[in-house]
């Protein structure tokens, strides 16, 4: 996974099965938890205030323009980090911050709104898919498991 930033950073990781495996739940959890969904009168409104904002996530996002691979500053080096460890904090503003590093040394925070978790989530499922991962369900089959639990708990 390469991220890169507007001022010219980009920082580069290894996702393993494992690591992908243990972070999309949680960051399904993470959109049921938003006060947006989780204020919704009944289960079924929630699983279907989450698959309309994963449909508007994903069609608002522009996954056809290739990554630019053009000169950018890499603050974690030029080889890409080993992730192992992530925590999910939530934000005032229904927001979440991400943070996800190596075993050892720097990682990055990330602030996400649900538009971009949709769409990290869109992606992951993708990249599962080509690598036939074979880890079950996809993002709207996770969405709506974690809806009809109503469990807020995250890492």
């Amino acid at each position: 996974m390469r991220l890169a930033t507007n001022d010219a950073q980009e920082f580069r990781f290894w996702l393993t099965r494992r690591f992908v495996k243990a972070l999309r739940p949680h960051l399904g959890q993470s959109l049921t938890s938003n006060p947006r969904i989780r204020t919704q009168a009944s289960p079924v409104a929630q699983r279907e205030l989450l698959k309309f904002e994963h449909e508007e996530a994903v069609n608002s996002s522009d996954f056809s323009t290739p990554y630019e691979a053009s000169d950018k500053q890499l603050p974690l080096g030029e080889q890409p980090t080993l992730l192992t460890r992530f925590q999910i904090r939530p934000q005032t503003d229904g927001n979440i911050t991400l943070a996800i590093g190596p075993e050892t040394g720097n990682g990055i925070d990330l602030s996400l709104n649900s538009g971009l978790i949709h769409s990290i989530l869109a992606l992951m499922d993708k990249a599962i898919q080509v690598a036939e991962w074979e880890l079950g369900e996809t993002i709207e089959t996770a969405e709506l498991t974690a809806a009809e639990s109503a469990s807020s708990a995250l890492n």
